[in-house]
């Protein structure tokens, strides 16, 4: 499994699980959408972490599912989710 740490820290901090950490660079709708998705993965029995950077890339994810390995990422236009094809990223589309 990828190690992720906490954004602006050393690749030794861990994040912590199923808490859910916001941004203020993100629309008030974006982190609603992770915060239902959270709440889905949970009512599942799924652990999670959120706005994590993945250790070997450097790259933010939005929700990262523990137990399958998931990545979710959470786009508010189609053209911003384009970057994510053929990565394996599922995305959480705002635009429909």
């Amino acid at each position: 499994m990828r190690s992720f740490h906490t954004p602006g820290c050393s690749n030794y901090v861990k994040r912590a699980k199923n808490a859910i950490f916001i941004t203020p660079m993100n629309s008030i709708e974006h982190e609603i959408a992770k915060l239902n998705l959270c709440y889905s993965l949970k009512k599942l029995g799924y652990d999670f972490i959120t706005e994590a950077v993945e250790n070997k890339t450097g790259l933010r994810r939005d929700v990262v599912c523990l137990d399958t390995g998931e990545i979710f990422e959470v786009e508010t236009t189609p053209e911003r989710a384009k970057r994510f094809e053929g990565t394996g990223v599922t995305v959480i589309s705002l635009w429909k």
